[in-house]
């Protein structure tokens, strides 16, 4: 058996504006939301603007048509910049997301024009009426062992899966950092709640490295109970040795966008409360979506930036992800005119097929947010 790409569409495409870091959920009434980040479009790569607030279009005939966009939240103080969103067990739509904050620039007067954008403090909001309306923003709190926003782009929030137990504990894994400059390394970390998301608690450090770099992780729990997040990776200095390691050869052993980015596993066996050392795998590329099957299967996606493979692909993994390393590769878009393009997240169409929404860099130099339909093929 295999899979392939047999319908492709445009949810959003707009000359004139920037849409960024697509994700996509099934909301409660059956609907597939699909939310991004929209800013004016001012002809480079930027995640920052202060301007950047949350778009959603959304579709009631499992994507073959998709709305207009409509404003889903922005924050009073600046930015958005990463989210994740997420339908919960009570019929609500829980979005976290990280953000930016506008301030006067140093000597500003009191009516001057000059302004700073940096890094701001997280927020989440939610809806209760299938993502039409949603809550005005909350912030998350602090971390006992990281920089609390500025000078750090995330503090303990960025795009990310959420993972409910049994227990009613949902598990969100993020970023940080104690560097005082808010720079490199970031570790990667747990944020917990116990009442679907009202309040959270700090879960602690769930992969570190005195190098590498982990960051917009992806979180599924298998059906023998095992917890998997697979973690965006900069490896830094470690990367050449680990792509020898690995056995790469070629242009893309040569290439940063190959060798500096792939996805770092870690698992725990206890419903989070301790975790395994990180490794890296052989999936290049960055960030990854693992979506459970309803055949218990994992639908694993990842962005890839390198020379001639610059979109996302996907592989079907067993149910407990055995076969990670080893699962074939379906390519779903190569042609994005820049490496700042992927960004996937899927969902399962009632029919059994997956829909696929990404970023794309098209070749007029805007951005925008793609789909593709993807079907296994039996015999």
């Amino acid at each position: 058996m295999s899979w392939r790409v047999v319908e492709r569409m445009t949810i959003y495409r707009e000359v004139g504006m920037y849409a960024l870091s697509p994700t996509l959920t099934r909301t409660p009434g059956g609907d597939l939301l699909v939310t991004f980040q929209r800013a004016p479009h001012v002809g480079y790569a930027h995640h920052e603007h202060p301007l950047f607030n949350v778009q959603a279009c959304r579709s009631a005939d499992e994507g073959q048509t998709w709305s207009e966009p409509y404003l889903v939240t922005a924050d009073p103080l600046g930015g958005v910049m990463d989210r994740g969103v997420h339908a919960l067990a009570d019929g609500s739509i829980f979005m976290h997301a990280s953000c930016t904050e506008l301030v006067p620039a140093a000597g500003a007067g009191e009516h001057g024009g000059a302004w700073v954008s940096r890094a701001g403090k997280p927020f989440w909001v939610r809806s209760r009426d299938d993502g039409f309306t949603w809550s005005a923003p909350r912030r998350f709190p602090p971390l006992p062992d990281a920089v609390w926003g500025h000078p750090a782009q995330h503090s303990g929030v960025s795009r990310s899966g959420l993972l409910a137990l049994s227990d009613g504990r949902l598990l969100m894994p993020s970023k940080a950092t104690d560097q005082p400059d808010g720079g490199f390394p970031f570790f990667g970390m747990l944020r917990v709640s116990r009442d679907l998301g009202e309040s959270w608690e700090y879960g602690g450090r769930i992969a570190a490295d005195p190098v590498a770099h982990f960051s917009e992780p992806t979180i599924h729990r298998t059906p023998s109970g095992r917890i998997l997040v697979l973690f965006r990776c900069h490896p830094g200095a470690l990367g050449p040795g680990i792509v020898r390691d690995q056995g790469f050869s070629g242009p893309v052993a040569g290439d940063p966008s190959f060798v500096g980015r792939f996805l770092a596993l870690v698992h725990s066996d206890d419903e989070g409360r301790t975790w395994s050392r990180w490794r890296p795998t052989r999936i290049h590329g960055s960030p990854a979506h693992m979506l459970g099957l309803r055949d218990g299967r994992i639908f694993l996606t990842v962005g890839t930036r390198w020379a001639g493979q610059r979109g996302c692909s996907a592989r079907v993994l067993d149910p407990e992800g055995g076969d990670l390393e080893s699962a074939p590769e379906l390519v779903i878009r190569a042609d994005g005119r820049s490496p700042d393009c992927g960004y996937p997240w899927s969902a399962e169409l009632e029919d059994g097929r997956v829909l696929v929404a990404y970023w794309h860099h098209y070749e007029d130099d805007h951005r925008g947010i793609e789909g593709a339909i993807i079907e296994e093929v039996h015999g």
